[in-house]
C-alpha cells in the first residue's frame, strides 16, 4: 500500500474504540470525530475493535452499529478513505462486508508508505507475546474450522457467547501482571526487523503502530520508532496523526 494519493495529509489512526450500545458517550465522541477530524482528513485508519464486539452482520441493522456504519460510509463518499483492520474484539468482520460501506479491508499487518517512511501497521496483541494463554485462545478462535462452526450459530447464541467471553477476558486482564498483557520488547523489535508473522515486503520499517495494549506512547526504541494509539474512552482518546511529514499523537477531546 503506498501513501501518494494522501499528498500531505492529513492522515489519521485510531484504534480501540470498543463502540457498543452501553457506552452511548463513546458513539457521541466517535460522531464528532467523523464530523470534524474525519471529514478534513485524506484517509483514516482503524486499526482493530472499533466495535466492542461483532458476532453477525445483523448487528449492522442494531444501534448504535447503523449509525456507525452510516459515518463511516459517508466519510468514503465524501473524500476520506477509510481502511479498517480487524481486533481481537471484531474479528468476524470480512471484507465482503465492510466494502458494502465503502471501507476497504487491511490485513494484520499491514505496510504502509507515507512519504519516504515504511510504516507496519497492526492491531497489536500479536505483539504480547507473553500472554501464551491469550496467544493460543487466539489460534483457536481464528481458525477456519472454528468461524465456520460459529458462522452457523443464531445470532442470539452468537451474541451470548460473545457477552460471556468479554466478561471471562476482563477478570483474566485484571488478574495478569501488567507486563504479560504489555507488548513485549522483544517482539516489538521483531515487528520492526520483518520477523516472523510480520514478514512483508519491505522490511525492515521505520515506524510500527498499533493499539491494543490502551498505554499510548510515540518514542524511538533501538529497533525503530513506535506509536500505541489510545482506548477510546469519555474523556477522549489519543489518536495518531501524519501530515507534511509530521508524526504526533494527539488529543481527540469530546464534544
Amino acid at each position: 500500500m503506498h501513501g501518494a494519493d494522501f499528498d500531505n495529509g492529513p492522515v489519521l489512526f485510531i484504534s480501540d474504540l470498543h463502540l457498543c450500545s452501553a457506552q452511548p458517550a463513546l458513539t457521541a465522541l466517535f460522531r464528532h470525530f467523523c464530523l470534524r477530524e474525519g471529514r478534513a482528513a485524506r484517509a483514516v485508519f482503524i486499526l482493530g475493535d472499533l466495535f466492542d464486539y461483532w458476532v453477525h452482520q445483523e448487528q449492522a441493522a442494531e444501534a448504535p452499529y447503523a449509525e456507525i456504519l452510516a459515518l463511516l460510509h459517508d466519510l468514503q463518499k465524501q473524500g476520506t478513505t477509510v481502511y479498517l483492520m480487524v481486533g481481537n474484539r471484531d474479528f468476524a468482520l470480512d471484507a465482503a462486508f465492510l466494502a458494502q460501506f465503502g471501507i476497504i479491508a487491511l490485513p494484520d499487518p499491514a505496510l504502509l508508505q507515507l512519504g519516504d517512511r515504511r510504516i507496519l501497521l497492526t492491531h497489536g496483541d500479536l505483539l504480547c507475546s507473553d500472554d501464551h494463554r491469550y496467544q493460543r485462545f487466539r489460534r483457536v478462535i481464528r481458525h477456519p474450522l472454528t468461524r465456520l462452526t460459529l458462522g452457523r450459530l443464531p445470532y442470539a447464541w452468537l451474541q451470548r457467547i460473545a457477552r460471556g467471553l468479554r466478561r471471562g477476558s476482563s477478570r483474566e486482564v485484571r488478574a495478569k501482571a501488567p507486563a504479560i498483557i504489555d507488548a513485549n520488547p522483544q517482539s516489538i523489535a521483531a515487528a520492526l526487523h520483518g520477523e516472523g508473522a510480520f514478514a512483508l515486503d519491505g522490511a525492515p520499517y521505520d515506524i510500527l503502530i498499533h493499539g491494543h495494549t490502551h498505554r499510548p506512547v510515540w518514542e524511538r526504541g533501538p529497533a525503530g520508532r513506535r506509536m500505541v494509539l489510545g482506548a477510546w474512552n469519555a474523556d477522549g482518546a489519543q489518536i495518531g496523526r501524519w501530515e507534511n511529514g509530521q508524526w504526533s499523537l494527539q488529543l481527540l477531546s469530546p464534544p
